[in-house]
């Protein structure tokens, strides 16, 4: 079955660090991120996974009565952002969670699992 993981996180504290200070935060958990990278790619070879850039970045579309509405977004009333996404074919849902649990943002923000309809 092929599951999407939305890697949430908290990006205010992040858009507030100097490009050093996120570059050292990377390098500490750079490690961890590759062991991660090798056991997605040992469960499935044809995995697709990215970051995505910041919220200030997003914009959101609407066609409400066939006009298109274009604003900045997301405007969620959460502090909590989706910060990178996976797409992977596993097995069953325990490995997806197993796998999850590798995930190192997971120890500051979450990690949703969603099955693909197919």
């Amino acid at each position: 079955m092929k599951y999407a993981m939305l890697v949430y996180g908290d990006d205010s504290a992040w858009v507030d660090l100097s490009e050093d200070e996120k570059a050292e935060l990377r390098a500490q958990e750079m490690p961890r991120w590759i062991t991660l990278f090798d056991e997605l790619q040992k469960a499935d070879p044809n995995l697709a996974g990215y970051e995505l850039d910041g919220r200030d970045t997003a914009k959101v579309v609407r066609v409400r009565n066939g006009e298109r509405i274009v604003t900045d977004g997301p405007f969620a009333e959460t502090k909590e952002v989706v910060g990178g996404v996976f797409v992977i074919d596993l097995p069953d849902l325990d490995e997806a969670i197993r796998l999850a649990s590798l995930v190192p943002t997971t120890e500051h923000g979450s990690l949703e699992i969603r099955p693909l309809v197919e």
